[in-house]
């Protein structure tokens, strides 16, 4: 998966990508797909449905008994393109007149769930079309006599939507990321799958969109149910409303052709060289809500694994993320990288790229690293932040890290001290004490000790007295030099 900036592929492996397993990945990735899928597959129904509902572009009128049915011939071609050649197909005559196509021996309300089931059905619409067609044949065949099948359109790649089936002009395009390769990305429904081979056939599209040099044929009522950018063009009073083109500005062809896919099939994952950054800006302007849910499971699994397990190769990626989350402003996925950051914020702040995060950013992730101190963690923190000042290189790109870290170092002494009494019941103090104890200097200690020396007070002195006799009394201290006890020992005396 490209990074962000960049049109190749990534430099740094990830987790997520082809060839790299990961236990975590594979217990948390089926669940997270099948939530986008479900949630995805949800949003394309809805959309399609309310298409129906208000009549938004339609090109078609349907006649049953007295009621009449708009509808737009797109998506019946799609769909139920048998019921298309049928109907639509055999009265070219009267459409270009806009009269009404009639439907025989349909009662209203069947039909009317015909055309929801149409427009909204995840399912495969044969076994629906079959009902309606034997219906339809039963009216007709006391006039003459037909074969009990629908006519076939008499050009097949006017109305043939074979899975995967693509334009011989768009696979010839070099640098076009529809490709037999890219064609087998996974719909979220029969729907999409529907619509999706519909688009890739360009069958009769009514407006023609131009990005980066390029022709994207396309369909008015489905642009506009999919996307408010669309809805806005296309069916208000814009000059792009009545044109039969449209020019857009801002993206790349293959920015475009993803956010195609997405419109039509509510495709579950991006091309390889696609920039996901750049498709999160894109469907933030366009309103393309599931096409960011999209980019953020992307982002989740290819940058961040599901944020399973601090391995070193996605270090660097999950920093990405959290800059690509904050632009965006993705607050859930900037949140949870922040999150993971400073859970595990010695590894983090020791790589060369966290020097590149905006400054305000590497502020906020310390006051969040200081908000989350308790009487649990603060020694954990409080050794981590000292092996991270050990081991960082004196160098200029290390600059902020040890700024940060030494801060980090004395607000946890502070935290520490104030609540010396049941921190030292912890056991990460206990793991503490055990490293002092190995450590030929025990700085650490000594700091903690002068810290309680400078700041007993009339109200404190009580409580610190009796936390020390408690230390003094501990297995953990027993362990240490004479030296180390007897300092704390007199800092109780």
């Amino acid at each position: 998966m490209a990074r962000c900036g960049e049109a190749g592929a990534a430099g740094v492996v990830l987790l997520g990508s082809p060839g790299v397993c990961s236990r975590g990945l594979q217990r948390k990735g089926p669940c997270e797909r099948r939530r986008l899928k479900a949630l995805v597959s949800e949003q394309l129904s809805q959309d399609l449905l309310r298409l129906l509902k208000e009549e938004l572009h339609t090109d078609v009128t349907f006649s049953v008994g007295r009621t009449l049915f708009k509808a737009h011939k797109a998506v019946l071609l799609a769909r139920v393109p048998d019921f298309f050649s049928h109907t639509i197909g055999q009265t070219s005559n009267k459409l270009a007149n806009q009269e009404p196509v009639a439907v025989e021996n349909v009662e209203t309300p069947e039909f009317r769930t015909f055309l929801q089931n149409i427009y909204s059905s995840n399912k495969n619409m044969k076994f629906e079309e079959e009902i309606i067609r034997k219906k339809i044949m039963e009216s007709e065949i006391s006039e003459k006599k037909l074969d009990f099948s629908f006519p076939k359109c008499k050009k097949s790649s006017d109305c043939s939507l074979q899975k995967h089936e693509i334009p011989e002009d768009i696979t010839d395009t070099d640098d076009n990321l529809i490709s037999n390769d890219n064609c087998d990305l996974e719909a979220a429904s029969e729907l999409g799958e529907d619509l999706l081979k519909l688009y890739m056939k360009t069958c009769c599209p009514d407006v023609d969109i131009f990005v980066d040099g390029k022709c994207f044929k396309a369909h008015r009522a489905i642009l506009s149910a999919r996307s408010s950018y669309f809805a806005a063009m296309l069916s208000g009073c814009w000059a792009e409303s009545s044109q039969e083109y449209v020019t857009l500005q801002g993206i790349n062809h293959l920015e475009m052709n993803v956010m195609m896919h997405f419109i039509y099939g509510g495709t579950l994952d991006f091309p390889d060289k696609a920039n996901v950054g750049q498709i999160l800006n894109m469907a933030d302007m366009y309103g393309l809500e599931g096409l960011k849910e999209v980019a953020i499971y992307i982002l989740r699994r290819d940058y961040c694994n599901f944020f399973q397990k601090p391995v070193s190769k996605t270090l660097v990626s999950i920093l990405e993320c959290l800059i690509i989350a904050h632009s965006v402003g993705v607050e859930s996925l900037f949140a949870d990288c922040m999150k993971w950051i400073i859970k595990h914020f010695a590894r983090f702040w020791s790589e060369r790229s966290f020097a590149n995060i905006p400054p305000e950013i590497q502020k906020n992730c310390l006051t969040m690293l200081i908000q989350s101190l308790n009487d649990k963690n603060a020694a954990f923190v409080l050794m981590e932040s000292d092996r991270l000042i050990m081991s960082l290189p004196r160098v200029k790109w290390t600059e902020a890290a040890l700024t940060m870290a030494s801060q980090l170092q004395e607000e946890c002494i502070t935290f520490i001290v104030e609540n010396f009494s049941k921190i030292i019941q912890s056991e990460n103090f206990a793991l503490f004490l055990q490293s002092q104890a190995m450590s030929s200097t025990a700085d650490l200690l000594d700091k903690i000790l002068k810290a309680i020396e400078e700041n007993i007070t009339t109200e404190n002195s009580c409580s610190l007295l009796m936390a020390l006799d408690t230390l003094l009394n501990s297995d953990s201290t027993k362990e240490m030099t004479s030296y180390k006890s007897l300092e704390v020992d007199t800092l109780a005396d």
